[in-house]
């Protein structure tokens, strides 16, 4: 079991802070949904649920359950089997599959080089699985922009959360809970594919 990092070295606000944040986005995202046809409504809704949920869990505890995981790839496959464009399910599923393996792989192949490397895990497995959920419900093209989006979130996160307690560097040591960053990464690719939104780059 990973201990529970102290409340003064967190990346993100307090519980009430994110109570608020949580209640404005609920209603902004449930507006969206109105927009939606029935059944890519109820898959992006159990997409908002998982991820919300994974969210706070890794920002809180710095872990990321298997519970909501797992069963989220086998959701993305399902929902790009059922949604996919063409109307080829097979080829919806061999979309999801390759996004899968493509986001799961490149993530677990980071994380044992780093281990390699520095002899200490930069990456949990929970975000390897998260990155397979990534990968499964936005195929490999997408794959990519969202694990920069996530990126680039959370190194902006951890800068103005240093600028703020007035840190002046980075402590490699610092732990990070990414997964609060690919989760949303995904959701919002995943709700830009259902508009058919162009690519955010």
């Amino acid at each position: 079991m990973q201990d529970i990092q102290p409340e003064e070295d967190r990346v993100f606000p307090g519980t009430g802070t994110l109570l608020w944040l949580a209640i404005l986005t609920l209603a902004a995202f449930a507006g969206l949904l109105s927009l939606v046809p029935p059944l890519p409504a109820a898959f992006t809704a159990y997409l908002f649920l998982t991820m919300a949920l994974i969210t706070l869990i890794d920002l809180r505890h710095f872990i990321i359950p298997d519970v909501l995981s797992l069963p989220a790839i086998a959701v993305g496959l399902l929902a790009n089997i059922v949604l996919f464009p063409e109307g080829d399910r097979f080829a919806g599923l061999a979309h999801g599959l390759a996004g899968a393996f493509a986001g799961g792989g490149a993530f677990y192949l980071l994380r044992a080089v780093y281990f390699r490397l520095r002899g200490i895990e930069g990456l949990g497995l929970g975000d390897v699985k998260l990155a397979a959920v990534a990968g499964a419900w936005l195929g490999p093209a997408a794959l990519p922009s969202a694990c920069l989006l996530a990126t680039l979130s959370a190194i902006t996160g951890v800068v103005l959360h240093g600028a703020l307690r007035g840190r002046k560097g980075m402590d490699a040591r610092q732990r990070i809970p990414f997964g609060s960053f690919i989760a949303p990464a995904i959701l919002i690719f995943w709700i830009g594919q259902i508009l058919q939104m162009p690519p955010l780059w």
